[in-house]
């Protein structure tokens, strides 16, 4: 009986330090976003089999960002995202390229860009 009691008080401790020892690792925070010059070949890449309505959207949305018009750009790549057909791949990519979009429209408004200063004032308005 101690035996078996002595075990247990043994194999409770190293059971409960092995699950918060796992649980203590590295948590996910969700997709992180792509370097700027990272969103065309990344875009590209994902969406090579795509349809080509699909491709002429990812095309649409990397002109815009190419011409640094991030309302637009973000306007299609979150409207790519919402397509149901996506597979997982395309959509993280999507995904992520769209945090890239809209870092970028941040940062042109806080140097005083109006127009994407607006422009996330009414997409805060519309959540």
């Amino acid at each position: 009986m101690f035996k078996q009691l002595n075990r247990w008080l043994i194999a409770w401790p190293l059971v409960a330090l092995l699950f918060v020892a796992g649980c203590g690792e590295e948590k996910y925070t969700g997709p992180e976003s792509f370097g700027p010059g990272e969103v065309n070949p990344a875009m590209n890449e994902a969406f090579a089999d795509a349809n080509e309505s699909v491709k002429k959207m990812v095309q649409d949305a990397l002109v815009a960002f190419s011409k640094q018009d991030f309302k637009k750009s973000s306007s299609i790549i979150n409207a790519i995202c919402n397509l149901p057909d996506l597979t997982d791949p395309q959509r993280q990519t999507a995904s992520r390229c769209l945090l890239t979009v809209n870092d970028e429209l941040v940062k042109a408004a806080q140097s005083g860009d109006k127009d994407a200063e607006r422009f996330m004032r009414q997409r805060s308005a519309m959540k």
